[in-house]
Order: structure tokens, then sequence, then C-alpha cells
């Protein structure tokens, strides 16, 4: 059965852990966000309304792309 096999941690043990863990230090996954979308807020605010009829063009080519090979109750894009 499923529920034996999970592993039981006390909350302060996983708590501990995750303190632990180097890839889960907050300030700095969010200042790695926040400086992406600074980056893509800069790169939208240079587009030329060209740009962004190309951009949106490649998108639903895109999207057409991605569902032609699924059925219809699957599409990803609608």
């Amino acid at each position: 059965m499923l529920a034996d096999k999970i592993l039981r941690v006390s909350p302060e043990a996983f708590r501990n852990r995750l303190k632990n863990y180097p890839d889960w230090e907050k300030p700095v996954s969010t200042s790695l966000a926040v400086k992406f979308l600074e980056k893509r807020r800069q790169r939208l605010a240079q587009m030329t309304e060209v740009d962004i009829q190309d951009a949106e063009l490649i998108f639903e080519r895109f999207k057409a792309s991605i569902n032609s090979d699924r059925p219809d109750d699957a599409k990803l894009y609608l």
C-alpha cells in the first residue's frame, strides 16, 4: 500500500531540511524573477507595432502547431 511506503518526517525536521537546501533561498529566487520581469518589460516597451504584430502571428502559428497533433478535447490553446 502506498501509505505504508510514505516516509514520515516531523514538521521541525522538514523545516530544517528546507533551511539547509541551497536552492530554496527565497530572496535570491525573488530577485532573479524581478530581474527577468524587468528585462521582459523593457524589451516589450521597445517593440514597435510591426514587431508586436509579428510576435502575435508567430504565437498564433505556434498554437496551431501545438494543437494540430492533439485530439479536439485535449487542445492546449483554444
